[in-house]
């Protein structure tokens, strides 16, 4: 598994455009708030006592006999990392999973080639299962392959998964959360990570089942749950279809205005869509990429 070399082609030059998070981390190519040594010359201030004498400006000194020094942008790295939901609802569907691992590739891939750093967490079978911390294009293969290798399938929930991440993540950053978003608590996990400092992006695949549960025939079904295995029956009837797709639409508005009123992104794709249509059109047309 790995992305189209098409796509990878077109999004060198992106990179991903957060609206509150800062870049704070290393040495990379974003122009933070911190001011010091640099590049990019940003102000004045007055010497004070015990600075660097290299840092005076001479002409500003011999043109006004005022002490300044130079002040530069420090340029950053946008800690980002990439939350994969590997729980059982996702992997109860082979081509859910591999669209959102795909997704997860893409959006680290964009992170190195902007010179972020990037780090993938997987929900799983065995709890958490985190990457190394990877920085710069040449570690895009080591993304892929890392994720490749992570099975889908267990019982940890995704906002269990959310709730443990918010207390690790110690670096003020962006969340590339990518998962079926079915929990209920997930609303109270998205608050943590807000505390904690860190902009979501918020990706949701569904296959063609939970768009249209129609699929599945008429008549009365045994649904079992993907990860606890509690088993239901529901008479799929056109009133069923109805009462999902409004129930549905409720849920992605919750989600969608919960991140709206952060600066979030909340964005739904299908299973089948094409990755490359949705990155170079929805993502780039929403201002997630540039």
């Amino acid at each position: 598994m790995r992305p189209p070399p098409q796509l990878l082609d077109r999004l060198m030059t992106t990179r991903l455009m957060p609206l509150r998070a800062q870049p704070a981390a290393g040495v990379g190519e974003r122009r933070s708030r911190l001011k010091g040594a640099g590049m990019e010359f940003l102000d004045h201030r007055p010497y004070r006592a015990g600075d660097d004498t290299r840092h005076l400006d001479l002409h500003v000194l011999a043109r006004t006999g005022e002490a300044v020094i130079r002040e530069y942008a420090q340029m950053r790295q946008l800690p980002i990392t990439v939350v994969l939901d590997g729980s059982g609802s996702m992997a109860a569907d082979a081509q859910k999973f591999e669209q959102a691992a795909l997704l997860a590739q893409v959006l680290g891939y964009v992170g190195l080639a902007a010179g972020d750093r990037v780090q993938v967490v997987v929900a799983g079978e065995s709890g958490l299962r985190w990457s190394p911390r990877l920085q710069g294009g040449q570690r895009a293969d080591t993304l892929f392959r890392w994720i490749a290798d992570q099975p889908a399938g267990g019982t940890m929930g995704f906002a269990d998964a959310l709730h443990q991440i918010a207390g690790q993540l110690n670096v003020r950053g962006m969340v590339v959360a990518i998962s079926d978003w079915w929990d209920e608590d997930l609303p109270e996990q998205l608050a943590l990570l807000d505390a904690a400092g860190q902009e979501v992006l918020a990706l949701q695949v569904l296959s063609p089942v939970e768009r249209q549960p129609e699929l599945l025939g008429k008549g009365i079904l045994t649904l079992a749950d993907a990860e606890t295995g509690d088993e239901i029956e529901v008479r799929m009837t056109p009133d069923t279809f109805n009462r999902y797709t409004k129930m549905l639409a409720e849920w992605q508005q919750r989600l969608t205005d919960i991140c709206s009123a952060r600066q979030w992104h909340f964005l739904s794709l299908d299973s089948d869509a094409d990755l490359t249509e949705f990155c170079m059109r929805t993502l780039r047309g929403r201002g997630v990429l540039s």
